[in-house]
C-alpha cells in the first residue's frame, strides 16, 4: 500500500467510525428523550389516579367521622415510599400519612390539578399533584407524592437504561467493526485494481485494469486509465517497432562501413576510426536486440544449456578479445546445466555483459565466464569494479555511469537484465575476489513440464 492509499483507508475509516458513533449517539439520545417524556407521562397517570382514589373514597366517609383510609391505599405510603395529605379550603391538613404535620404544597383554587416537587434535605426528591376534590360538600384537596424509584415506571426505566448500557456498548464495536470490514470489502477491488497496475510495464503494455466488478463510482476513472493506456500501447508499439526497422536497416550501412575501414591502408587515425566503427556496428546490435526482447516468450518447451551458451559467447567474442590484447576464459564442471529459455536471447544478454567486462579489464587480463549448478552465470572481469552506489541503477536503460565513459549507450546492462527477468531469473554485481567486478545471472532450474517464466 502507498502512502496515499494508506491515508485515503485511515480516511474512510475514520469517517465511518465518526458517523456511526454519531448515529449510535443520536439514536440513545433520541431514546433516551423518548423515555424520559413516556416516564413523566406515565408518572403523572400514576399520581393522579392514586390522588383520585383518595378522593373517591373521601366520599364515602360519614359526617362527623375521622378519615381513615383502607390499608390497600395505606401500604402505599409505608417506610417513606410516598405521602398524602388531605387539605380543607382554608389550608387546614384534615389527614395525612405518618410524618406528615402540614399541607405537602400550597393549594391554588384555580388549579383543579397542579402537579409539584419535594426536595427533602436529604434522599430522593417527591414527585407530587393536588388534585380538587369534595369532603361533605365542602372543597377539599388531596395531595400525594412518591419518590422516583417507588413509581413503577421509573424504576422500570432505571433498570432498562442500565440493563440496555451492557448491550449498547459491544452493540457499538460489532456495528464499527461490521462497517470497517464492510469498507474493506468493497475497497476490495481497488486493491485488486492497484495490484494488476503495478504489473503494467513496457514488458506488458497490453495488460488493463479490470472494469467487471469495479464501483460504479470508480468505473469511470478505471475507464479512463484504460484508455489512456490503450492509446500508451499505440505509441509505444509505433516507437518500438520504429527502432527495430532503423537498427535492422542500419546493420548493412553499418557492415559496408566497416569492410571499407578494413581496406584502407594505414594512417595515423585509423585505430581510432576503428573504434568508432565498432561502437556504432555494438549499438545498432544492440537497438535490434533491444527491440527484440519485447517478444521474447519462453514456452513450456523451450530448454537452454547455460555452458553451449558460454562457449558460444566465448567463441563469436574471443577476435574482439584478442584484437584488444585480452583473453576469455570459460569454467565450468562440464556437466550441462539446462534451464527453460531461449538460448539465442540468453547469447545476446550474456554477450552483452562480456563485452561489457572486455572494455573495461586491463590490457593482458583475462575476462572469465563462470557456469555453475544451481543455475547461474558469472562474468568476472579485473576492471575499476561497480561502485556500491550505482548497483541498483546500472541495469536501467540508458544509464551510463563511470563504466561507459567510452561511448555506450547504456543499453547492455539493460537487455541483459530485461532477458534474466524474462527467464524468471535475478541479476546482480558483486566485487569480485581479485578485484573487479563480477555479474551474476541467476535462473531456476530446470524441471519438465514445469509452467514457463
Amino acid at each position: 500500500m502507498t502512502k496515499a492509499s494508506k491515508s485515503l483507508w485511515i480516511q474512510l475509516a475514520v469517517a465511518l467510525v465518526a458517523s456511526s458513533l454519531v448515529a449510535v449517539g443520536t439514536a440513545s439520545v433520541i431514546l433516551y428523550q423518548r423515555f424520559e417524556a413516556t416516564n413523566s407521562t406515565f408518572r403523572e397517570h400514576t399520581l393522579r389516579n392514586e390522588a383520585h382514589l383518595i378522593a373517591k373514597f373521601l366520599g364515602r366517609v360519614p359526617a362527623h367521622e375521622a378519615i381513615n383510609l383502607p390499608p390497600e391505599i395505606l401500604e402505599w405510603f409505608h417506610e417513606g415510599k410516598g405521602k398524602y395529605a388531605i387539605v380543607d379550603q382554608s389550608g387546614k391538613l384534615l389527614s395525612g400519612s405518618p410524618g406528615v404535620s402540614a399541607p405537602l404544597d400550597q393549594i391554588s383554587d384555580t388549579l383543579p390539578l397542579d402537579y409539584f416537587i419535594l426536595e427533602p434535605r436529604e434522599g430522593a426528591p417527591y414527585y407530587g399533584v393536588s388534585v380538587a376534590s369534595q369532603f361533605h360538600g365542602k372543597p377539599a384537596w388531596v395531595q400525594v407524592a412518591f419518590v422516583a424509584s417507588n413509581i413503577v415506571f421509573d424504576s422500570v426505566l432505571q433498570e432498562f437504561l442500565v440493563d440496555i448500557a451492557w448491550i449498547w456498548i459491544p452493540f457499538v464495536f460489532c456495528l464499527l467493526g461490521v462497517n470497517l470490514v464492510v469498507a474493506r470489502i468493497g475497497l476490495r477491488p481497488l486493491r485488486s485494481a492497484a495490484r494488476q497496475a503495478t504489473a503494467i510495464g513496457p514488458g506488458n503494455v497490453s495488460a488493463r485494469l479490470p472494469e467487471e466488478g469495479m464501483p460504479s463510482e470508480v468505473l469511470a476513472l478505471v475507464t479512463a486509465v484504460n484508455r489512456a493506456l490503450d492509446r500508451l500501447e499505440a505509441e509505444f508499439g509505433v516507437q518500438r517497432a520504429f527502432i527495430a526497422d532503423a537498427a535492422h536497416e542500419l546493420r548493412t550501412p553499418v557492415a559496408v562501413l566497416k569492410a571499407h575501414v578494413g581496406i584502407l591502408p594505414q594512417f595515423a587515425g585509423i585505430d581510432a576510426l576503428n573504434e568508432e566503427v565498432n561502437a556504432l556496428e555494438r549499438l545498432v546490435t544492440q537497438l535490434l536486440d533491444s527491440a527484440r526482447l519485447d517478444s521474447l516468450k519462453v514456452g513450456p518447451h523451450d530448454k537452454a544449456d547455460l555452458n553451449t551458451v558460454a562457449a558460444d559467447v566465448a567463441a563469436y567474442l574471443a577476435p574482439l578479445a584478442i584484437q584488444r590484447n585480452r583473453s576469455i576464459e570459460v569454467v565450468s564442471k562440464g556437466e550441462p546445466v539446462y534451464i527453460r529459455g531461449a538460448a539465442d536471447f540468453l547469447f545476446r544478454a550474456l554477450r552483452n555483459l562480456v563485452e561489457n567486462a572486455i572494455n573495461h579489464t586491463p590490457k593482458g587480463t583475462t575476462v572469465k565466464i563462470i557456469v555453475d549448478d544451481p543455475p547461474v552465470v558469472g562474468v568476472v572481469d579485473q576492471g575499476p569494479g561497480v561502485p556500491k552506489s550505482e548497483r541498483e541503477v546500472i541495469f536501467q536503460r540508458f544509464w551510463q555511469g563511470r563504466r561507459d565513459r567510452g561511448g555506450g549507450a547504456g543499453l547492455g546492462m539493460d537487455i541483459a537484465a530485461r532477458t534474466v527477468l524474462a527467464h524468471g531469473g535475478t541479476i546482480s554485481v558483486e566485487d569480485a575476489v581479485d578485484g573487479g567486478a563480477v555479474f551474476f545471472m541467476r535462473f531456476p532450474r530446470y524441471q519438465a513440464g514445469a509452467d514457463a517464466p
